[in-house]
């Protein structure tokens, strides 16, 4: 006996393979044109690295390394650097991809101060943003108000902007720099997108004990700085992933909960006089 395909299911095949192919098709077209013309500029100022010799002009720009683009509207959303030991400062052309989601420039060696185009208003809709592990210098920043930003392993100073206070990070991550001040700032009851600050290696200085932890921090690392007071008592109710204090000026009972139980003497030592477990008990 023979079997017959139905002709609904055949003429959906069809169907399928026709937008399948059109979209292939279209994909270049798509690619923003003013998008591909700031990213031939970012290659320039970075000194058109061998690593981006697939960025030009009979390719669409979608279909170049570390770039992503929007489906439906052909812009550029992601751009993607990551260790391509590129030597420049941050190109001033990023600021035209302006509907640019991520940016992940981080190991490479850039140079010089963070621009205030990385962030809103030049662009509204980054949420990602990584320049860890380069030579970045000054200050950060007001405008870096990203909900995800890794500045960490690089060479910024100064104090955190003001603007930081009243921002709800995601995960911030400003590890090993010189940083200096009150970083008490960054926590309070009314973040509640809070989830980790990594704050270790900086020169940060203030009271502890006077922070209110957000409900929702899992990682909180503020190891090597000079920070002082006591670990507020709140800290025995957060499901920690991480927790480091160590390397402070801290002083008083560590609280006792299921979580900080995880964490050993190495993530509570060199204070001045925390005590009870992992440590010595309290006298």
């Amino acid at each position: 006996m023979q079997l017959k395909t139905p002709t609904g299911v055949v003429t959906t095949l069809l169907i399928v393979l026709v937008l399948a192919s059109g979209v292939a098709r279209t994909h270049g077209a798509l690619c923003d044109k003013s998008d591909t013309a700031a990213l031939l500029a970012v290659k320039s100022a970075l000194g058109d690295p061998p690593a981006l010799s697939d960025w030009n002009s009979t390719v669409s720009c979608c279909d170049w390394s570390g770039i992503s683009c929007d489906a439906a509207t052909g812009r550029v959303s992601d751009l993607t650097l990551f260790s391509l030991n590129i030597s420049a400062p941050v190109p001033a052309a990023i600021a035209n991809l302006t509907a640019l989601r991520v940016i992940n420039l981080a190991y490479n060696r850039l140079y010089g101060s963070i621009p205030a185009f990385l962030g809103p208003p030049a662009l509204p809709e980054l949420g990602f943003l990584r320049l860890d592990g380069n030579r970045l210098s000054g200050a950060i920043p007001p405008e870096l108000t990203v909900l995800d930003l890794s500045l960490v392993g690089n060479l910024l100073t100064g104090q955190l902007p003001a603007t930081f206070a009243d921002f709800d990070f995601s995960d911030l991550d400003l590890a090993d720099n010189q940083l200096t001040g009150d970083a008490s700032m960054l926590f309070g009851a009314k973040k509640p997108l809070l989830n980790s600050v990594r704050l270790s290696g900086n020169r940060f200085r203030f009271d502890l004990g006077r922070v209110e932890l957000p409900e929702n921090i899992r990682i909180l690392q503020i190891d090597h700085n000079m920070v002082y007071g006591s670990i507020p008592a709140a800290a025995a109710a957060r499901k920690w992933l991480a927790f480091d204090v160590s390397h402070n000026q801290l002083c008083g009972p560590i609280p006792q909960g299921r979580y900080t139980h995880r964490f050993g003497p190495n993530h509570f030592a060199g204070n001045k006089c925390l005590c009870d477990r992992p440590l010595q008990p309290c006298s």
